[in-house]
């Protein structure tokens, strides 16, 4: 979170500035609805516009003595000017969360409390409300510093020095207490930082505090934010930072060796800098071959030794220079300065880009032609008023002379009229000048509008009420376009990335300006952005996605990753696996829909979802905002989603939220899901997310998610096998009534369906082979080999590998040939042809030297000809000569019992015996087993036992 204390610049007065910031944060102005309507009333006719109007969600007060806030005006008024020496007694304080963060009352309370210690203000009065007019949830501070009671030396109420002389330490205190306490996510590059041992705040010691010479005023950055556009200071200070570097190594050799002001001056224009006093100060001053004069103050080198006051101690009064100093040409980065941008990597990502590395240029461009002939048309406006003022200044000092000359021509008027006729003539003069400049001014800008609409119009269409006049910033430029647009898309989407943590650190100083990166298959949508430092990595990444990173990178260097421990698992998979040919079927990245489903199937989806994002340490809030978005991303509507969360939060399934909190939430939620495009609000989510969607779609189509039972206690035991039975279904239904999403084709839905099928069945598998073990003795384990390098040169067939559900699968001709299984060391055949199983086992035999089969007797004797054939070392759980009864082996709990027994010898202890069923009744579990039939080619490790994919070398190319 952001705290900011905001400066009053308007010069107000007590009583006016009390009465102002009061009636805004308790009736803050309805402004966004009006830019919003257009678009609300084209996607939602129902939605009322006042849900998207400024507006205060909760306010409060503090050491008031009433509660009503109009008379609470009046008691802050009154006891500020019980204090006649304090100028402005009043502080505003503004704090603000991140897009998808929001506070509940209590923990707002409780933020007010933390601020309120680390400001000393616990006993003034304050006044605050919680705002959700912007794109980021935040509240508004009042406190007065005019204690309420206590008295000072003379007699008057004593003003309380808000911490203690330095508030913004204490703000910034404060927010890193409140991040600490409340998990929210921490700003880059923190001051301060929450100790939870002491309970105290530190010094950050990583922090990177800005030089005072590159230090830039709070108002110049706010306009340089409003236009996404560096003002002239910056431009100025960026140019001047690059020479600071090595003029400090100058100053530091010419400080050594020179004994008097002669020698001072004679070395330094050697150099190209010149010695000159300021004022009290001194400053260095250099000139470049661009014409540039660049100044620096004498304090910022060699530790302030080489200020005015410091060399005249040395050497007496100042003396002026007399030396001709020379035009140095543009200095390049010298060592020293590429050591200091090296060192910046251990920055967090947001400080090593630049803000206008995160603009679409298109849109920027046009925006900045626009602003660029606006200011001319204010300027000629500008002059001409000028010259009206001009014309006026002048009828006043010349009136007499007018008069004298009017009274020569009329000698038979008065004076009194002929003045009279001369005042009014000037007044209408002036008048219609006036009048006729704002007809100039506005004629200018509609053909400023229709020239900008037509340069827009080439790219999408423009609503035809385009007016430049009311266009004071970037974005009340965007605000003129169609939301639903993928340039305004892009633009909000850069703006939102900009403090991603998923960072691939490598220098390339070959760089020179960032470029983003998009996804291949779909150009319009943004992935990441490259420069000289590394590439981050935004929020809707994938595999696909992430090998697009990869070879953007240089290979030749070593680089490092930040990030979420799930960014670093799926780059470790896409950076193995470099070389070969990775696709996703799911390239739309379409959702399923879930339109169709019950209430009860849809609270378990949110429970479930909602798991999922609170366990990647997402404050409540967001992980509760997340997962209504994406349901809403995959058809749930909006007022089936509020009445979910009230149903979980009622059955305990989420944590307690009271009524209150519950409608701020959700009022949050309402806020991004009808200013914002579905595909937009898509994009916040990586392929992780996407597919647990389909596994949860899967499930509930065709096999219920399980929810609490509440009818009435069975008697009769339930065994372990009879509930696996009850979960093993057919894999597709011919007859289904599964609603096909859009941008998806039904192979590729018949794909993904099989995948799920696969991943689910072989999840079964191992829950029953976990129960076998705490059954059964455990069989030998072989001793193999070292693992072997080089896995895919020994194909025969060229393979498309695509990731789903945690397994890797490999695809010859989209179908599915074998797969492997995260953190296991098995290799699952699904096809019979004979090319398949001989590069599965190629495969097997290279990942794990000995390889362990089970299987049914034909894929063994198969596989025993292979490995004839091509010398391979081979063992079997059972001979190929052992059969199973035909019944048995066409169930499923009798097959996975029958390849127990294959596996392992009962011990003469146990006894097992199975009684075979008619063959010719099928159940579910029968139509599965016969449609899916896999075997197997395992190591003969432990298949507890991780792949070597589960380590990752951060080395070289990764």
């Amino acid at each position: 979170m952001i705290i900011k204390v905001i400066p009053n610049t308007i010069g107000s007065s007590v009583e006016e500035r009390v009465t102002g910031l009061s009636n805004y944060i308790h009736h803050p102005k309805q402004i966004r609805a009006y830019h919003l309507s257009e678009y609300i009333h084209q996607l939602h006719p129902g939605f009322d516009e006042n849900l998207l109007s400024e507006k205060c969600v909760y306010s409060n007060s503090r050491n008031f003595l009433d509660d009503d806030p109009h008379y609470q005006k009046i008691e802050m008024s009154q006891t500020a000017s019980l204090n006649s020496r304090v100028i402005d007694p009043i502080r505003h304080i503004v704090g603000s969360f991140k897009k998808f963060e929001v506070p509940t009352v209590e923990q707002l309370e409780e933020q007010i409390d933390i601020l309120a210690k680390h400001l000393g203000a616990e006993e003034l009065q304050m006044q605050y409300a919680m705002h959700m007019d912007t794109d980021n949830v935040h509240f508004h501070l009042i406190v007065n510093k005019v204690h309420p009671f206590e008295k000072n030396e003379h007699n008057e109420n004593k003003v309380i020095d808000l911490g203690d002389g330095w508030i913004y330490n204490a703000v910034h205190r404060a927010a890193a207490e409140i991040e600490a306490k409340q998990g929210w996510e921490p700003e880059p590059n923190p001051v301060f930082i929450y100790n939870d041992d002491t309970g105290q705040c530190e010094k950050n010691p990583d922090y990177i505090a800005k030089p005072d010479a590159e230090k830039i005023n709070s108002k110049i950055k706010d306009q340089e934010h409003r236009h996404q556009q560096k003002s002239r200071t910056s431009s100025e200070i960026a140019v001047g930072t690059n020479y600071q570097y090595d003029i400090e190594r100058d100053i530091q050799q010419v400080m050594n060796s020179a004994k008097n002001w002669q020698d001072w001056h004679k070395e330094l224009a050697q150099h190209g800098i010149l010695y000159e006093k300021k004022r009290s100060g001194s400053i260095f001053k250099i000139q470049t071959s661009e014409k540039q004069t660049l100044t620096f103050k004498a304090s910022l080198f060699c530790n302030k030794q080489v200020t005015l006051k410091n060399l005249e101690k040395q050497w007496g009064d100042f003396t002026d220079h007399d030396v001709d100093h020379k035009i140095i040409p543009l200095i390049k980065l010298s060592d020293t300065v590429q050591h200091v941008q090296s060192a910046k990597a251990t920055l967090h990502s947001y400080h090593l880009f630049k803000n206008e590395d995160f603009l679409v240029k298109d849109l920027h461009d046009i925006y900045l032609k626009m602003k660029t002939d606006k200011s001319l048309i204010s300027e000629i406006r500008k002059n001409k008023y000028q010259e009206i003022y001009f014309e006026n200044e002048i009828y006043k000092h010349n009136k007499n002379h007018f008069l004298k000359n009017l009274q020569q021509q009329f000698p038979e008027q008065s004076s009194d009229a002929i003045f009279t006729l001369l005042h009014y003539h000037h007044h209408a003069d002036q008048i219609n000048s006036r009048a006729l400049q704002r007809e100039r001014y506005k004629a200018q800008h509609k053909i400023l509008g229709q020239n900008t609409a037509q340069t827009l119009q080439k790219s999408f269409p423009l609503s035809s009420n385009f007016d430049s006049s009311k266009t004071t910033s970037y974005a009340d430029f965007l605000k003129f376009f169609p939301p639903s647009h993928h340039l305004l898309m892009q633009q909000q989407f850069l703006f939102d990335q900009r403090q991603s943590k998923n960072f691939i650190c490598q220098d390339n100083p070959e760089i020179k300006t960032a470029r983003i990166i998009f996804d291949q298959h779909q150009p319009n949508e943004p992935i990441a952005i490259q420069n000289q430092y590394g590439i981050l990595v935004f929020s809707n990444y994938s595999i696909t996605r992430l090998q697009q990173c990869i070879k953007a990178l240089d290979s030749n260097q070593k680089g490092t990753l930040r990030g979420s421990s799930e960014f670093k698992q799926l780059f470790h998979i896409a950076s193995q696996h470099r070389a070969q040919n990775i696709e996703d079927i799911n390239k739309e990245r379409a959702l399923p829909s879930f339109e169709r489903l019950s209430q009860n199937d849809i609270e378990s989806c949110f429970t479930e979802l909602f798991k999922r994002f609170i366990s990647t340490h997402a404050p409540q809030s967001t992980a509760i905002i997340k997962t209504c978005l994406l349901l809403n991303c995959s058809g749930i509507e909006m007022r089936s989603l509020q009445s979910t969360l009230k149903n979980c939060v009622d059955q305990k399934k989420l944590p307690d939220l009271n009524g209150q909190d519950q409608n701020i939430l959700m009022l949050r939620i309402q806020n991004l899901i009808y200013t914002q495009p579905k595909e937009l609000n898509k994009q916040y989510f990586n392929s992780s997310d996407i597919e647990h969607c389909w596994q949860l779609y899967f499930s509930l189509q065709i096999s219920p998610l399980k929810q609490p039972k509440e009818h009435k206690h069975n008697s009769q035991p339930i065994s372990s096998s009879s509930t696996l039975e009850s979960e093993l279904v057919p894999n597709v239904e011919k007859k289904r009534t599964i609603r096909l999403p859009e941008n998806l084709a039904e192979s590729e839905f018949e794909q993904m369906l099989q995948y799920f099928e696969y991943s689910r069945r072989l999840k079964l598998q191992k829950k029953q082979e976990v129960e076998r073990l705490n059954t059964l003795e455990p069989s030998k384990k072989i001793p193999i080999p070292p693992q072997q390098s080089k896995m895919t040169s020994f194909f025969r067939k060229e393979y498309v590998i695509e990731y789903k559900f945690g397994q890797k699968f490999y695809l010859d001709q989209k179908k599915v040939a074998f797969f492997e299984t995260k953190n296991t060391s098995e290799i699952t055949v699904v096809s019979h042809q004979h090319e398949h199983v001989r590069d599965a086992l190629f495969l097997a035999r290279a990942k794990f030297g000995v390889v362990l089969v089970s299987g049914t007797d034909e894929f063994k004797k198969q596989v025993q000809q292979i490995a004839d054939s091509e010398d391979i070392k081979i063992e079997f759980e059972t001979p190929p000569q052992q059969k199973v009864n035909a019944s048995i082996e066409n169930s499923p709990v009798g097959d996975s019992t029958a390849k127990n027994d294959r596996a392992e010898p009962k011990p003469p202890t146990k006894e097992l015996s199975l009684e075979p069923k008619d063959p010719s009744i099928l159940n579910k579990e029968d139509k599965a087993d016969n449609f899916y039939k896999n075997q197997s080619v395992t190591s003969s490790r432990s298949r507890k036992e991780s792949t070597p994919e589960n380590s990752y070398d951060s080395g070289p190319g990764f």
